[in-house]
């Protein structure tokens, strides 16, 4: 099963050009994070600049909707993965950068607990969701669940010059004492990533 899976995203991340099967092109920005210290999630307390890949999912042109993607490596290293989605774990298209909360889709088990962390877009904020015309800066507050509360904010600034990891690994780049839930899922997200990295000849952001 784990090679049949495999090569199902190796397939599509050929198919690609060389891209990713999913998100496969997207727009490097500089971001800086600031989070408080909160039990849930071991987040960097203070600020920590971080870059931040935006992407959409089926890679559609221009500012068409789709879902929508972020994604960023915290200090460890620890790759966090969010996309639009509502009720937590079913992907949302969204029209601009600002229209919809960013979730983990998939949760944390950290101390014990089963956790979700999104990134929820401060109000006011236009711009269609095309990777060739970003808005000046994009800002979300930052929240963990179990109740949902705020933990931090995180500003997107559009740039040529931030240099993110050639690819994110959001099974294994995880904190000590967190790792994705349940297991069996993250056990396919290991799988389709490792699939999709094996199929790109070439890295295309």
């Amino acid at each position: 099963m784990r090679e049949r899976f495999a090569s199902a995203f190796r397939a599509v991340a050929r198919a690609r050009g060389g891209a990713r099967a999913f998100h496969p092109r997207g727009r490097w920005c500089a971001g800086t994070l600031t989070a408080t210290f909160d039990p849930a999630l071991p987040l960097p307390e203070g600020a920590t600049e971080v870059a931040v890949r935006l992407s959409k999912g089926a890679g559609t042109p221009g500012g068409l909707p789709d879902v929508l993607g972020m994604a960023f490596q915290l200090p460890g290293p620890w790759d966090v993965l969010l996309s639009t989605s509502s009720a937590r774990v079913v992907p949302r298209p969204a029209r601009t950068w600002s229209s919809a909360r960013y979730g983990s889709v998939t949760p944390f088990r950290s101390n014990g607990r089963v956790v979700w962390l999104a990134a929820v877009p401060e109000p006011g904020q236009t711009g269609a969701a095309d990777l060739d015309a970003m808005p000046d800066a994009l800002r979300f507050g930052l929240e963990v669940s179990g109740p949902w509360r705020p933990v931090g904010t995180l500003v997107v600034r559009p740039c040529t010059e931030a240099v993110g990891p050639p690819a994110f690994d959001p099974v294994h780049n995880l904190p000590a004492g967190v790792e994705l839930a349940p297991a069996a899922l993250a056990r396919l997200r290991d799988w389709a990533y490792r699939g999709s990295r094996s199929g790109r000849g070439a890295l295309i952001e």
